[in-house]
């Protein structure tokens, strides 16, 4: 899998996860099996490389992917 070769299989699943729809940091976590800690490093960091936008309602952070992201995603 050449996403998880250079993103690293954690990054790349929740990557991969916001491909259908934006979700919330809480989703992440638990669609890709990773701490709501570590789900949200790994959208930091996604978000520092531009592959997706998060946005703040209310208590809750709303990741989505951007084109760059897809492109990525669905590269491979």
């Amino acid at each position: 899998d050449p996403l998880a070769t250079l993103l690293g299989a954690t990054r790349a699943a929740t990557l991969r996860a916001l491909v259908r729809q934006a979700q919330t940091t809480t989703a992440l976590a638990r669609q890709v099996g990773i701490s709501l800690s570590s789900a949200s490093q790994h959208a930091s960091t996604l978000r520092a490389a531009g592959l997706i936008t998060s946005e703040r309602h209310g208590s809750a952070v709303i990741h989505q992917i951007s084109e760059l992201g897809m492109a990525l995603a669905w590269y491979d």
